[in-house]
C-alpha cells in the first residue's frame, strides 16, 4: 500500500523551511503522497530518509515507452484502482495489426490511412498510436518488407512472430525506433530476453493463460536483467479477458505484487465475431485496464468512438473539460 501523508510526514526534516516551495513539512507531505510532487523537491532530507521514500513511493506499475521521439507512446505506470481516486495517468496505446500474408498493395492502404488518419476534439488531436507487425507468413523477407514500410511512418511498432530469428532479424533492421517485440514464452524465453538486452526493446511475455506462469516468466525476465515487459495473459474470451486484466491491476496496485506491476497488451479481435463486436470489447479494454490494445480492423466509423472513450476516461476527473474561448 502507499504511504499516507502523514506516514510521508514522519520521515521529513519537519523544519517548515519552504525550500520545497509548500509553507509546511505537512503541506509538502500532503502532495507528496498525492504524487503531485517529487521527493528531490526537498533539499533537507537525509539519504537515508531519501531512500525509504523513493522505494516507497515508487509505482507499483512500471511504465514503458515504445517508439522514439515525439510520437512515442508511454505506458502503465499506474497508481490507482478506479480514475475518481485520482487519475488514470497514461491513456493506452491503441495500434493496427497488419499481416505479412496480406497483400502488399491492401498493406500499403492501410498503412497510408492509419497513419494519416487523425479528429480533433475540443482542440486535442486524437490519433493511432502505431501499428502490430505480425509474421504470418513465416517468411523472413515478408516480414521484414513490412517492418520496415511501418518504420517510415516513425509511429510505434510492435513485432510479432512465432519464430525469434525473425523477431531478431527485423529489430537489428530497426533497432532505433525502439519497438516491442512479441512474444517470450516458456519455450522460447531465453532467446527472447537475450534478443531483449541485446537491442533494448521492450518485451512482452505471454503465458499460456495462468496469471502464476505470467508472473513467474516476468520474475525470470526480472532477474535476467529485462525490466521493460508488457503482460500478456494470454486469454481472449471477453469474460476471460476482464478477470485477468482486473486481477493484475488489482494484485499489482493494491497487493503490491510487483511480478505483475507491468502494462497488459491485449487483442479484441482474437476474441469477437465480427468488426463491431471487436470494438466493443476494445471499450472494455480501454476501462479495465488494458495498455496497449491491438485492433484488425481499421475502420474510422468504429475508430472514432474508441478515442472519445479513451480521452473521457483518461482525464483528470478533479478538473472540468474547458476549451479557449474563441469562434470555432
Amino acid at each position: 500500500m502507499p504511504l499516507t501523508g502523514v506516514e510521508i510526514y514522519k520521515l521529513l526534516p519537519k523544519t517548515n523551511c519552504r525550500k520545497c516551495g509548500f509553507p509546511t513539512c505537512l503541506a509538502f507531505a500532503m502532495k507528496l503522497a498525492a504524487g503531485q510532487v517529487e521527493v528531490s523537491a526537498c533539499p533537507e532530507l537525509s539519504p537515508e530518509a531519501r531512500q525509504t521514500l523513493e522505494a516507497a513511493l515508487r509505482p507499483t506499475m512500471r511504465l514503458v515507452s515504445i517508439g522514439k521521439g515525439e510520437k512515442r507512446i508511454e505506458i502503465g505506470g499506474e497508481t490507482v484502482m478506479f480514475r475518481h481516486e485520482k487519475a488514470f495517468l497514461h491513456p493506452p496505446g491503441i495500434l493496427i495489426r497488419i499481416k505479412d500474408a496480406s497483400p502488399l498493395e491492401e498493406v500499403r492502404r492501410v498503412v497510408k490511412e492509419v497513419a494519416g488518419y487523425g479528429v480533433e476534439r475540443a482542440g486535442i488531436n486524437l490519433a493511432l498510436n502505431g501499428f502490430a507487425i505480425q509474421n504470418e507468413s513465416g517468411s523472413p523477407a515478408d516480414f521484414l518488407r513490412l517492418v520496415e514500410m511501418a518504420a517510415e511512418t516513425e509511429l510505434p511498432l510492435v513485432l510479432i512472430s512465432s519464430k525469434p530469428e525473425n523477431l531478431k532479424m527485423a529489430a537489428e533492421k530497426i533497432a532505433e525506433f525502439r519497438p516491442a517485440l512479441y512474444a517470450a514464452t516458456r519455450e522460447n524465453k531465453d532467446y527472447m530476453l537475450s534478443l531483449a538486452k541485446d537491442f533494448d526493446c521492450p518485451l512482452v511475455v505471454r503465458s499460456s493463460g495462468n496469471l502464476e506462469e505470467l508472473a513467474e516468466l516476468a520474475e525470470e525476465a526480472g532477474k535476467a536483467g529485462v525490466e521493460d515487459l508488457i503482460l500478456d495473459p494470454g486469454r481472449r474470451s471477453a469474460i476471460h479477458s476482464l478477470l485477468d486484466l482486473t486481477y493484475i491491476r488489482r494484485l499489482a496496485i493494491r497487493r503490491g505484487y510487483r511480478s505483475l506491476g507491468f502494462p497488459v497488451i491485449s487483442f479484441p479481435g482474437e476474441g469477437a465475431y465480427s468488426a463491431e463486436e471487436e470494438m466493443i470489447l476494445a471499450g472494455q479494454h480501454i476501462i479495465k485496464y488494458s495498455s496497449l490494445i491491438v485492433l484488425d480492423n481499421f475502420l474510422p466509423s468504429l475508430i472514432y468512438p474508441l478515442l472519445i472513450l479513451r480521452l473521457n476516461i483518461y482525464t483528470d476527473p478533479q478538473i472540468p473539460p474547458s476549451v479557449e474561448e474563441g469562434v470555432y
